[in-house]
């Protein structure tokens, strides 16, 4: 922190506000790169666009970035790397942190992210990309940006000391970017950053100095002719602070990473709150956790601060502080009439959230002074749904809203076992069923069941494993189905299940795999063939013996 709990006063000028004519009248927006810089390329051709704003995570690493990055950021960054072959990847989630790194740095080709490629002229951005970082970057390449020591053609990163204005299609927008996640107790620590920016082990967060400077941009470029758009990486749906920035910068359009979602979402306040007091008690409860912060720190900070950063820190309490007038009549807070309480933005400010790039996008069309929106997702595959009756989800729920697709099925007493379980007893009549019925009706069962075209059987278990361990394991979002046999004599789970998939990614994800350590069991991943991946020990193909003579 620099002996300091803020960041030092910017010791380098701001770059100019870039003011861009182009002719591009399709603006593509999307999340998510994560490393795979010539997926940019494709995507624009893909949705014809001639402008891509892009919401982190971008993938500024190089390879002089691995030793800055933790353990764990690191793992992360390779579990869900699209640059890694999956045989690659299973081999560096198994192996020792060390060799993995040594893996990293020797490999031919990057495995972080093509940034250097790009940065080296080697590879190009057809069309120009604006970008706010995201969480997982290096700040210390954020930093060559800003002091101009790197420069990639096409490549404008958005951040707190510059905005862009784009005049498109009639429309003079101005885009204003904040990067990082935004993380209350870190506000006020820029971490290995010697600038505004804060980041440190390969992540990176918003402070309160941005905040204030971006205000500071926003204030000296002020034109009431433009459209204002405010892009960030995280969710002013979700992030109260950021909801309070865009209401303090009168933006027209927020711009975000999702989270993780396979369907975009576009939505305003009045679309999704019953009324504006309950969006203004939504920020009220933001701004009452950012002064608590704020009091208990208040006098160290202040013994600190120059003069430059008292001002921003004071644009910054003024976004905290900037509510919705409350509606309430005998609430004497506000001096305006009861009929001019009304916020405007709370019907007219729209915000779109983004899924991630490889699941889908959204599209900007810009005509006419008109600003359309065109919508693409890869969404859910409910093929499953036509060869599994036995189940159905929560009665309303949304399956971007659940871990799962489907609730995990309890298992029930030994009075009521389950039809799924190898070798369980029914209840038939009220009365338990025998083994040797039960058998039969499971095998005829499974026999004219359709099956799932995404099951793997998965060897190796180990230990007391559960259901909702092995949705975690391959990723609850990807499995509409576990099954783990029972062993009818011991009662207890078989070394071995069987599990749906969403889809195909999800099937090529799992299958890489194979060779992981479950609970200190090696497991043994492979393709449930289709008349076995529902069958148990006593669903064995049977022969016809004739009778002995």
């Amino acid at each position: 922190m620099n002996g300091s709990p803020i960041p030092s006063s910017v010791t380098s000028s701001p770059k100019p506000n870039d003011i861009l004519n182009v002719d591009g009248k399709r603006i593509l927006c999307i999340a998510d790169i994560k490393g795979n810089l010539s997926q940019l390329n494709q995507l624009a051709r893909d949705a014809n666009a001639h402008i891509i704003v892009h919401t982190g995570d971008f993938g500024f690493y190089e390879r002089a970035s691995l030793p800055r990055i933790s353990d764990r950021t690191l793992k992360h960054l390779i579990q869900y790397s699209t640059l890694i072959p999956p045989y690659v990847r299973t081999r560096l989630n198994n192996a020792p942190i060390d060799q993995v790194r040594r893996t990293i740095e020797t490999a031919p080709q990057p495995y972080l992210s093509e940034f250097p490629e790009f940065l080296a002229n080697e590879k190009k951005l057809e069309v120009p990309v604006y970008t706010v970082w995201g969480v997982c970057e290096d700040v210390a390449i954020l930093e060559k940006f800003r002091s101009q020591e790197y420069a990639i053609p096409n490549l404008h990163i958005m951040d707190e000391a510059t905005s862009h204005l784009l005049d498109v299609g009639g429309v003079k927008l101005r885009l204003f970017g904040l990067g990082g996640a935004v993380i209350q107790h870190k506000l006020f620590d820029n971490g290995e950053g010697t600038d505004t920016i804060a980041g440190g082990a390969g992540t990176m967060w918003t402070t309160a100095l941005q905040l204030g400077e971006l205000v500071e941009t926003a204030q000296k470029v002020h034109d009431a002719s433009e459209t204002r758009v405010l892009v960030t990486h995280a969710s002013p749906g979700r992030e109260g602070l950021l909801a309070q920035l865009a209401l303090f910068l009168k933006v027209d359009f927020t711009i975000s990473a999702g989270l993780h979602f396979r369907y975009g979402i576009m939505y305003n306040e009045f679309s999704t709150q019953s009324s504006q007091e309950l969006y203004r008690d939504r920020l009220l409860e933001s701004q009452h956790s950012f002064l608590g912060l704020w009091e208990a720190i208040k006098a160290q900070v202040e013994s600190y601060v120059d003069e430059h950063q008292a001002r921003l820190l004071q644009n910054t309490l003024d976004v905290v502080n900037r509510l919705p007038p409350s509606l309430d009549p005998s609430d004497d807070s506000s001096d305006y009439s009861y009929g001019s309480r009304e916020e405007s933005a709370f019907k007219n400010l729209w915000n779109f959230n983004l899924p991630d790039a490889a699941l889908g996008w959204i599209v900007l069309d810009v005509r006419h002074g008109h600003v359309g929106a065109e919508m693409k997702s890869q969404g859910f595959n409910f093929a499953y749904r036509r060869s599994s009756t036995n189940h159905t989800p929560y009665a309303g729920s949304s399956p971007a809203l659940s871990t799962a697709t489907f609730p995990s099925r309890p298992y029930q007493d030994k009075q009521h076992k389950s039809d799924w379980n190898d070798g369980q007893s029914t209840i038939a009549n009220g009365h338990p069923a025998s083994d040797d019925a039960q058998d039969d009706r499971h095998m005829k069962r499974q026999s004219n069941m359709p099956r799932s075209p995404y099951a793997i059987f998965v060897g190796g278990l180990q230990g007391d494993i559960t259901e909702e361990d092995v949705r975690q394991f391959f990723g609850p979002e990807t499995v509409t189905d576990v099954r783990i046999p029972i062993d009818p004599e011991t009662k207890k789970h078989k070394s071995h299940c069987y599990v749906d998939l969403v889809d195909p990614v999800a099937l090529d994800n799992a299958l890489a795999k194979n060779g992981q350590m479950l609970n200190e069991g090696k497991l043994t991943i492979s393709r449930a063939p289709q008349n076995d991946a529902r069958r148990g020990r006593n669903a064995r193909t049977r022969s016809f013996r004739p009778p002995p003579k």
